[in-house]
């Protein structure tokens, strides 16, 4: 499809370290463009292989459902407390403090739901929130 000028690039879902290195030697350097991958504050097991071999061979990550399942922490709960107290230490919203913990890394863009105008303004002012060393 590229070569033929019907796309300009493409990238895969949900694939392993072992998916990702088996299509690489397919697809050759550089060809990946991204790997979406479920990644939210309660599914993080990407952060010790996939995100790594990604930055490594210059792979966005395109997380999907960064809020989870329906078990984005309640604020009463021990994790929605800390969440809370870093949104209010930054004037901000617990989503946002996810969002932006999520994408800390350069290479990790995450694609939040938004059910309305007020969502996707919310989630997009996750953007201007920079998470200090012991926030992140």
């Amino acid at each position: 499809m590229v070569s033929a000028g019907k796309i300009r690039s493409w990238g895969v879902s949900n694939f392993d370290v072992d998916d990702l290195a088996e299509m690489l030697a397919v697809a050759g350097s550089g060809r990946i463009a991204c790997n979406q991958v479920l990644y939210h504050l309660r599914q993080r097991a990407i952060e010790h292989a996939v995100i790594p071999w990604c930055e490594q061979h210059g792979v966005a990550v395109v997380a999907y459902s960064p809020f989870g399942h329906n078990d984005f922490p309640k604020a009463g709960s021990k994790p929605g407390q800390v969440l809370q107290a870093i949104a209010e230490a930054h004037g901000a919203s617990a989503r946002q403090v996810a969002l932006s913990f999520l994408t800390r890394d350069p290479l990790v863009l995450a694609i939040p739901k938004a059910a309305s105008e007020t969502h996707a303004e919310d989630n997009a002012a996750a953007g201007m929130l920079t998470l200090n060393s012991s926030e992140n």
